[in-house]
């Protein structure tokens, strides 16, 4: 009895194997499975030739374009946009700017008021020393001359004197300013002793220098030191 219930269940079996095949088979032979099939297999290919595409988008984006920075900066190693030389002008460089004097010329010297030859040295007391250019450095009127003295040093005439006169100390520089500038001295003031006044007379490269003090008896001691050249330096 058991034996034959397992022969129909075999059989059983057998029969639902056999019809499930046949399904399978016929499903395997519809005309939209195939499709799926193809769509399905020709999916990893396309999705495979994705990425190449993609691939190319960074590689174009990476070159530059006209508008780009990169294109900026080949413009500034000597070419332009375009990839030719580049047409910026040289930058021009002025000359340089020369000053032109203003003002008058300088003078020329003058011209010499000692000529011809220089006499030897030579010390006098109470008197003119021979040689004294006494036409250009003369002596207040009423001048007690306590002595005068000449030398010589190249081209150049050095004099000395001192005296006494009985005026101011104003009067006797303004004696020897009236002397001196009529021959073409200029004055001004230089240094002097304390209680004492003294002017410069300069004629080019001649100089005199007075200097006045007061004696105790109110009157002026002058000591007068110049220098006269025979060449207008």
């Amino acid at each position: 009895m058991i034996a034959r219930r397992l022969v129909i269940a075999g059989i059983c079996l057998a029969v639902l194997i056999v019809a499930a095949a046949i399904v399978l088979d016929q499903m395997a032979g519809r005309p939209g499975n195939t499709s799926a099939q193809s769509s399905s297999s020709s999916g990893p290919s396309s999705s495979s030739s994705a990425p190449a595409s993609g691939s190319a988008t960074p590689s174009g984006a990476g070159a530059p374009t006209p508008g780009s920075p990169s294109s900026g900066l080949e413009g500034g190693s000597g070419e332009n946009g375009n990839g030719g030389p580049s047409t910026a002008k040289p930058l021009e460089v002025l000359p340089p700017v020369t000053a032109t004097p203003t003002g008058l010329p300088e003078p020329a010297p003058p011209a010499p008021l000692i000529t011809g030859d220089l006499p030897q040295a030579g010390t006098a007391s109470g008197e003119m020393v021979d040689g004294w250019p006494a036409d250009i450095v003369s002596l207040p009127p009423g001048t007690t001359i306590g002595s005068t003295s000449v030398s010589t040093s190249g081209n150049v005439l050095q004099v000395s004197a001192d005296g006494i006169i009985a005026k101011p100390q104003s009067e006797v520089l303004g004696s020897f300013r009236q002397s001196l500038v009529s021959h073409g001295f200029w004055s001004e003031t230089a240094p002097a002793a304390e209680g004492a006044v003294a002017e410069r007379f300069v004629r080019g490269t001649d100089t005199v220098t007075v200097s006045v003090s007061t004696t105790g008896t109110g009157a002026s001691r002058f000591q007068l030191l110049g220098s006269l050249h025979t060449t207008a330096d």
